[in-house]
């Protein structure tokens, strides 16, 4: 898997967090193909803004927003080979962007009772799990399903209990 970090604001809340690791972690249970690439950047309220007015229509900075950009039906059967679906495998498998606003990550830390660091892998396993199919806006159960499915992805990293 290529996972492709730019930090343009926030280096603190990622100093010593796996974010590679993490991201390949969350990818793999989600049984994406090794030729997966994903870019992860952390930037400014501003940016991330900006990114929401144009790409969502909402005008105010958010969390962490993701693109997706493969294309596929994230509704594949499990046990459904990638190859099935038109997923090829000797090329890499753009599955999307995810934008972390860092100020907003750190803000949240009073509400979550998070230290920057966590929020941090939070927003990055929610922004992930939105790459791989997820969502929670559409209903209740959903929402319950995601949280749920975010609390494995973060024990299995080693961040159990901390949301």
């Amino acid at each position: 898997m290529n996972i492709a970090v730019e930090i343009e604001h926030g280096a603190d809340i990622a100093e010593g967090v796996d974010i590679e690791g993490i991201a390949r972690y969350v990818l793999a249970q989600e049984g994406q193909p090794e030729n997966t690439e994903v870019s992860i950047t952390l930037t400014t309220d501003e940016e991330v803004h900006r990114l929401n007015r144009e790409f969502r229509g909402i005008d105010r900075p958010t969390d962490v927003l993701s693109f997706e950009c493969d294309g596929y039906d994230d509704d594949f059967d499990e046990g459904d080979a990638f190859e099935d679906a038109g997923v090829p495998d000797d090329e890499p498998y753009l599955l999307g962007d995810i934008v972390i606003a860092s100020d907003v990550a750190r803000a949240q830390t009073a509400q979550f009772g998070t230290t920057p660091q966590q929020e941090l892998a939070v927003l990055l396993v929610h922004g992930l799990l939105h790459l791989c199919g997820w969502d929670h806006v559409h209903s209740d159960e959903e929402a319950e399903e995601m949280e749920a499915r975010e609390r494995e992805m973060l024990a299995g990293v080693g961040l159990a209990g901390i949301r």
